[in-house]
């Protein structure tokens, strides 16, 4: 719950984002793709590690892919395009690609450090949901300020479900204590608001630039509310000597 202190602002938060309920006890973000901008460099690993393995990538494989947890993507390269050993060797094989792109080069979503710091400083609870390697995105999120405003962190791997099952988002919320209707989930994939909107969560989307005419048309009016990055949040959320 907001701090009595921080009640009006609080207040202008909600009112600011048009059909999310007015009683947030907690955000949940989504990483790649919502709070940093990692989406080219998973989809450009998608066919270098292909390549690496000496297996044909087919066209639209990286969309295939974002759509799985690490685990999901490690059985679609063995069982599907051919990629020999076990699921853990080639699971640690696209984490070890991952790594050192998170650790100095992968940018932030503008505005995404300040934001997540302006929730907690109003006490609203925050929590990442990732289908991403938690030990690989930490240092990403360390490097561009965005860690000391996360309050909480799961990933598809600790839960054992992807995002196709709700099962991340309750658990981020239930961790706080929260009901799907106290909480807002920030999202970039589709199928992951498909998701969170069926189990009762509202929705603030990040818009992708490589969604289909189709895809923006769906996100546009599943989401409550479409961002492009935080800056226009964070003008509503902060009052003016915060700006």
């Amino acid at each position: 719950p907001c701090r009595a202190a921080d009640k009006g602002r609080c207040a202008l938060m909600i009112q600011s984002i048009p059909g999310i309920p007015h009683k947030i006890r907690a955000v949940i973000f989504d990483a790649d793709g919502t709070l940093v901008d990692s989406m080219p460099m998973w989809n450009s690993i998608t066919y270098e590690y292909a390549a690496l393995k000496g297996v044909y990538a087919p066209p639209g494989l990286s969309k295939t892919l974002n759509a799985m947890c690490l685990e999901q993507c490690a059985a679609y390269y063995r069982d599907v395009l051919g990629v020999p050993g076990t699921l853990s060797a080639i699971t640690a094989e696209i984490v070890e690609m991952a790594r050192e792109k998170y650790r100095t080069a992968v940018p932030e979503i503008p505005g995404a450090a300040e934001f997540a710091a302006a929730l907690r400083a109003r006490g609203i609870h925050t929590a990442v949901a990732t289908a991403s390697d938690l030990k690989t995105l930490w240092p990403a999120l360390e490097r561009l300020s965005i860690a000391p405003g996360i309050e909480a962190a799961e990933s598809c791997t600790t839960v054992g479900k992807s995002k196709e099952s709700p099962d991340i988002y309750l658990k981020c919320a239930a961790d706080f204590g929260a009901s799907p209707a106290e909480c807002v989930v920030f999202e970039d994939a589709l199928y992951a608001v498909r998701t969170a909107k069926k189990a009762g969560f509202s929705v603030v989307g990040v818009l992708d630039p490589a969604q289909t005419a189709e895809e923006r048309a769906e996100f546009l009016a599943l989401c409550d509310r479409c961002i492009s990055d935080y800056t226009a949040l964070l003008g509503e959320l902060l009052p003016p000597e915060d700006r």
